[in-house]
């Protein structure tokens, strides 16, 4: 059995956070190059890490050993969200998955459609095409209206005031997730970022729970419906989860990184419209280049051998989405947008992706999320032809959710359906 080969180093003194978080991408690529293997050991957040960069041991990690781990989560982000399916394990985590993917079923994401659909095309009609827009904050912007139209039954052309107040609220309550979890109120200076992010929650939650007993929506009927249902709760902490900024952001992270590519390949956009498989191998490439979330973090409960590494209890696991897909173990010109490698070589390779994790605890929202991007791709490229501005900078940031680092412009020009 082979050793992970680095350090842990000295508590504070050995810790590689700041490296971490000052620039993932480089971090990942120097200890790997260094290591001369995809798998190493360091500090981080202050405790013993094994840093995965290897695409068959994650998933590994995920699917068959994913007993041997725990969340690592709940330490910073349980106050944020409260008691919900992100931090739970066991026995607990199965229940609640089992309540939660009724509400995922093709036959009740089936009963979304239309909101979905009404809300998607109520906003692209408002869409500027006389002048360039931003990519990545119009379809922010679209994703926040979606998510709360379907999980909160809010209306965004008669509720201004409240949808406003909302969004706010989600973006103060974001802010407290990637903030030191200190809950400090100074008397002079104010509050901590995440004593906002606090206060935001407690309001939010007074407005799911005054919206979840008045609206007539579909979603939150259904919730309350489900095993656990009745559980106050269960059924607010959730709400809140999928009503926050977390879901939009990955959405939209998604899809600015997919009309990117569309929009480079102007003579390709009707295929891209048309040809489901096609636009299938777009999205592929699209996961596996841009990940959302650059990775997740698990703690080890039981000693594990995976891919003849040894894996010991009590320390903590951080996978880095974007390193195990761009291992050329697997994906041969990793750094090469390719979307035909999905009908070559890795044809059989979707479950080598991992930007809904793997395993039993995967995203169980995932059909949901394919509809709603399904949707808005389908009436985007139904309406317009996309356009870069030219020389624009398209490098990405990841943390903490991938997306532009600038600005990125965009020319929607309406189709002439004259004909």
């Amino acid at each position: 059995m082979a050793t992970i080969p680095g350090s842990a180093g000295l508590p504070l003194l050995g810790d590689r956070s700041y490296d971490f978080y000052k620039d993932p991408v480089k971090f990942m690529e120097k200890n790997i190059s260094y290591y001369k293997n995809r798998n190493f050991i360091g500090r981080f957040l202050n405790k013993s890490t094994v840093f995965v960069g290897c695409n068959k041991t994650l998933k590994c990690l995920l699917t068959e050993e994913a007993d041997k781990l725990d969340l690592g989560y709940k330490m910073f982000m349980g106050d944020i969200y409260g008691d919900n399916i992100l931090f739970t394990d066991g026995l607990d985590m199965v229940s609640l998955r089992e309540s939660l993917c009724l509400l995922f079923t093709p036959e009740a994401v089936s009963t979304y459609q239309e909101t979905i659909k009404h809300v998607v095309t109520t906003f692209i009609h408002k869409i500027d095409t006389e002048n360039p827009v931003c990519l990545y904050q119009t379809l922010k912007r679209m994703c926040i209206e979606v998510c709360l139209s379907l999980f909160l039954g809010i209306d965004f052309d008669t509720m201004t005031e409240l949808t406003e107040t909302i969004v706010s609220l989600t973006t103060t309550h974001w802010h407290g997730i990637i903030s030191v979890p200190v809950n400090l109120k100074l008397p002079i200076g104010g509050a901590s970022t995440f004593s906002k992010a606090l206060d935001a929650k407690a309001k939010l939650l007074d407005i799911i729970q005054n919206k979840k007993t008045s609206s007539s929506q579909n979603f939150s009927k259904k919730i309350q419906e489900v095993p656990k249902g009745d559980n106050g709760i269960f059924v607010n902490n959730h709400l809140l989860l999928f009503t926050s900024a977390l879901v939009p952001k990955a959405l939209s992270s998604l899809l600015t990184s997919f009309m990117i590519e569309v929009a480079k390949q102007k003579d390709l956009q009707e295929s891209i419209l048309t040809d489901k498989g096609l636009r299938e191998r777009y999205m592929l490439e699209v996961q596996r280049m841009y990940p959302p979330f650059f990775g997740g973090r698990r703690v080890i409960n039981k000693d594990v051998e995976v891919n003849q590494q040894k894996f010991v209890k009590g320390n903590a696991v951080v996978f880095s989405t974007y390193a195990t897909h761009r291992d050329p173990e697997v994906f041969d010109d990793p750094h090469q947008f390719q979307p035909q490698r999905w009908t070559e070589k890795n044809i059989n390779d979707k479950d080598k992706l991992f930007c809904f994790g793997a395993g039993p605890r995967c995203c169980v929202g995932q059909k949901l999320v394919w509809c709603i991007i399904d949707t808005i791709i389908d009436e985007m490229l139904t309406k317009f032809k996309v356009s870069l501005i030219d020389e624009q900078d398209l490098t990405h940031k990841w943390l903490p959710v991938s997306r532009p680092k600038n600005k990125v412009l965009v020319q929607f020009t309406e189709k002439d359906t004259s004909n």
